[in-house]
């Protein structure tokens, strides 16, 4: 728990302080630079890995901090335009309203929630893998994306390749064909290599909820504040925007089912979406936040593109439910400054274009379909609105505490005229529900937003938590500042100095917020046997077990193991053996963009080893010495005998486990997971040279020459 910890403040400081720096630099006041922080730097590590890429630059720490200086130059440039003639013209200061800055107070009431939120996430998430788990903090999750992100980890670390564009010859070893993946919350995770000393799988295990640790709570915290912004001032609405962030680690979905089903990217640009929008909608008064506020929608978007419509969402509505009726200059002027701020968002996030664009029609999980038979409608809005489709639906649903409080929360929110915030919450729990069940003529429109999230319950229930978490916190904030409201009148007293008054009032405030995040704690006590039990459901070595890691180990620790390549069958899941030991298997995932044709004929015939000439020709092309076979594979079509006329796929491997290859030697076996070399009928020993010793045979010494006496 020592490394795990250690990781968990490594991987707070390295997100928030770089984004924040330069926040900072650009203008934003430090409360809000510090909000902004994660995504701007997310932002910064997605446009260097890029340009880096581009000119032969590796990806390392020194490399990020070069840029980080180099970004800070473009930040004090940029604040330096602002003061001359031109920049004050086109983003002129802000009048004065009169209302407070954030001061100490406000900061340190948000700062309490937010620790503790993220406090109870990363112990929640990280404790039962270290203490119950197969091989602690070394164990392998079960879920078909731990593996890529595992892989993506150490690969840019070993390679320095970092830009997301690049991702392609990784996914296929062979053909290194052209993918795209977001690949930012990697680039940035494979920095902290040199930093915690963690090795690829202890660092995914401890950084994926690191991260998620900071990002949930501080997203829920700023659609907070904002929320109570409506009504309350600055000290006020921190005590509210830290209670939505204790509250939020609560939730089951915030993060705990992300962090189960390893969509750890997604959770982390959706969950700063709320961040990066808020920042959006403070432009209207302040044009000087154009550029960072653009910068924070980059990072989310080159996070997970999921984010981007998140903030599009946000945006909109509050366009159309506030922005609107209440303009800040002139609804023209507003809508110019929200499109400028929409195109250089738009240049800053191109790679991301370019690259989903390139990949579209190889991307199938839009086209998902995870609706479930004989669930009526009502169910389905029940379990869109309050957290409760699959897999939370099975033991987690209803929480009725939760429910309330949220109940109430969104009562609470009518009443701040958060017609916004309402809006969105209701038109993603219409889009959660219609994953579920089909909503008749909302199903297109509604289907179209979803897709953006694969249309997967959970990904969309996490956005609806989001909301939901908000507006919890917002309704015992309020119900906690009335509280004290009327202690305060209560117990006044009037000969009291209106010094002594204030003193006492705001220790009134204080210990009463410190009570209440007490309580908040001792519930995520009561909620952490099945919180935890979430995070870590899918741990057991149902695919990748102890005796898959002691084969990794043993072929690990070959001599001619690490220059070699090791034919894998990619549905098992041995890709692992990668992230685990650094040793290349031919695929390092389940799937491939581009399966070559020598590809292709060695996977379907790895039995042929040995007895077919074109097949052994392959293995010696691709410097094939070893195969790992560790049944079972990970879908139900990739079992049993091959049936191709019948649509089925099946093992490839099966007619290798019972029958054998001739060219292949068994030389390790433990459990189901076998180990075999390539044998001499593939790679013939060479030939004897004339005078050289035969191979095996040792050299016969010669007689000593004598010596002439003097």
């Amino acid at each position: 728990m020592v490394l795990a910890a250690w990781v968990v403040i490594v991987s707070a400081l390295v997100l928030i302080l770089p984004g924040a720096f330069v926040g900072r630099r650009m203008n934003l006041p430090w409360p809000v630079a510090f909000a902004a922080g994660p995504a701007i730097t997310f932002a910064l590590v997605s446009i260097l890995t890029v340009l880096y890429s581009a000119v032969g630059f590796e990806w390392n720490a020194v490399s990020a901090l070069v840029g980080l200086v180099l970004a800070l130059a473009g930040a004090w440039l940029y604040s330096r335009l602002l003061g001359t003639g031109i920049g004050r013209r086109l983003a002129p200061v802000p009048t004065e309203t009169g209302e407070p800055r954030v001061g100490r107070t406000a900061i340190l009431r948000a700062a309490a929630g937010l620790g503790l939120g993220g406090l109870i996430i990363a112990i929640t998430c990280i404790r039962p893998v270290a203490k119950t788990a197969f091989a602690g903090l070394n164990n392998i999750s079960q879920v078909w994306d731990s593996l890529w992100h595992a892989s993506s980890l150490r690969w840019i670390d070993e390679t320095g390749i970092g830009s997301a564009m690049r991702m392609g010859e990784l996914m296929n070893y062979d053909t290194q064909g052209f993918n795209y993946y977001p690949n930012t919350w990697h680039a940035l995770g494979a920095l902290l290599f040199p930093l915690t000393g963690a090795n690829p799988v202890e660092l995914y295990n401890t950084y994926s909820p690191a991260v998620l640790a900071v990002t949930v709570p501080l997203g829920v915290a700023s659609l907070a504040y904002w929320f109570a912004r409506h009504r309350y001032d600055v000290d006020n609405s921190a005590l509210i925007a830290g209670t939505a962030a204790a509250v939020a680690a609560l939730f089951p979905s915030l993060p705990y089912v992300e962090v189960q089903l390893t969509s750890v990217p997604n959770a982390v640009g959706v969950s700063l979406a709320p961040v990066a929008a808020v920042l959006v909608l403070s432009v209207v008064r302040d044009r000087s936040r154009v550029a960072p506020a653009a910068l924070a929608v980059a990072g989310v978007t080159a996070t997970h593109p999921s984010g981007l419509i998140l903030v599009g969402v946000i945006v909109g509505l509050w366009w159309l439910c506030e922005g609107l009726w209440r303009p800040a200059t002139s609804r023209l002027a507003d809508l110019a400054t929200l499109a400028v701020t929409a195109v250089l968002t738009m240049i800053l996030i191109s790679p991301v274009v370019i690259g989903t664009i390139r990949v579209a029609d190889t991307n199938e999980l839009p086209f998902f379909d995870f609706r479930e038979e004989g669930i009526g409608v009502l169910r389905g809005l029940a379990q869109g609105a309050f957290n409760g489709t699959i897999p939370l639906e099975l033991n987690h649903f209803p929480i009725w505490p939760l429910i309330i409080v949220t109940v109430l929360g969104l009562g609470v929110l009518a009443w701040l005229r958060c017609w916004a915030g309402l809006a969105v919450w209701l038109v993603f729990a219409l889009v959660t529900t219609n994953s579920v069940v089909s909503l008749g003529l909302l199903s297109y429109p509604l289907g179209a937003i979803g897709g953006y999230f694969y249309n997967s319950p959970h990904r969309l229930t996490f956005v609806v938590a989001i909301f939901s978490a908000a507006a919890a916190g917002v309704a015992i904030g309020v119900a906690v500042i009335a509280l004290i409201g009327v202690i305060g009148r209560r117990f006044a007293q009037s000969d009291e100095t209106s010094v002594k008054g204030t003193a006492r009032a705001g220790w009134l405030v204080a210990s009463t917020y410190v009570v209440l995040l007490a309580l908040i704690a001792g519930a995520a006590v009561v909620r952490y046997p099945p919180n935890a039990q979430i995070a870590s459901k899918e741990r057991g070595g149902k695919y990748v077990g102890p005796d898959d890691l002691a084969a990794y180990a043993w072929l690990a620790s070959q001599p001619d193991a690490q220059d070699v390549l090791v034919l894998n069958n990619l549905d098992q899941g041995t890709g692992w053996l990668y992230p685990v030991t650094g040793v290349t298997p031919m695929f390092p995932f389940y799937r491939a963009n581009e399966f070559s044709e020598r590809q292709r004929d060695l996977f379907w015939g790895v039995a042929k080893i040995g007895a077919d000439p074109a097949t052994d020709q392959i293995v010696r092309d691709m410097n094939v010495h070893y195969v790992i076979d560790s049944p079972t594979s990970y879908w139900e079509f990739q079992r049993g005998r091959p049936d191709p006329a019948n649509g089925h796929q099946g093992d490839p491997f099966l007619e290798l486990r019972e029958n054998g290859a001739p060219g292949l030697t068994e030389v390790f076996r433990q459990g189901e997971a076998v180990v075999y070399r390539v044998n001499d009928l593939v790679y013939p020993p060479p030939p004897p040279v004339e005078g050289a010793p035969a191979e095996g045979v040792p050299p016969v010494e010669a007689p000593p020459v004598p010596v002439p006496a003097p």
